[in-house]
């Protein structure tokens, strides 16, 4: 099983090609530093159509960051370039709303 690190953006920003081209070009190259990860993937919201009533998630992004496992997880925390990514937080273009982080193992079924 791997480990996923996700940071989830819950809700809007006022320029959000502004705060999205910021994450891509500026802070997942400092995430790329993170000794052990494995890929860094974006979420970012799209528009669709589901026949079904559905409550919609209100995230702007979720970014999933990959790693063999737990141990190599918090390595990763634990490095400088973690620090560095906290840091570059306050560069980011305005946002409202939650940004959470939580880990996850990973096992998949098809």
């Amino acid at each position: 099983m791997t480990a996923s690190y996700i940071v989830r953006y819950h809700g809007t920003a006022a320029e959000p090609d502004r705060f999205l081209n910021h994450y891509r070009d500026s802070h997942a190259p400092i995430l790329q530093r993170f000794p052990g990860i494995g890929s860094l993937v974006l979420h970012r919201a799209a528009d669709f159509t589901d026949p079904f009533p559905v409550n919609p998630g209100g995230n702007l992004l979720i970014a999933e960051m990959t790693f063999d496992d737990i141990p190599a997880l918090n390595a990763a925390l634990a490095s400088t370039a973690r620090a560095d990514a906290r840091n570059d937080f306050g560069n980011f273009p305005a946002f409202n709303g939650d940004v959470t982080h939580q880990a996850f193992v990973s096992e998949k079924l098809f």
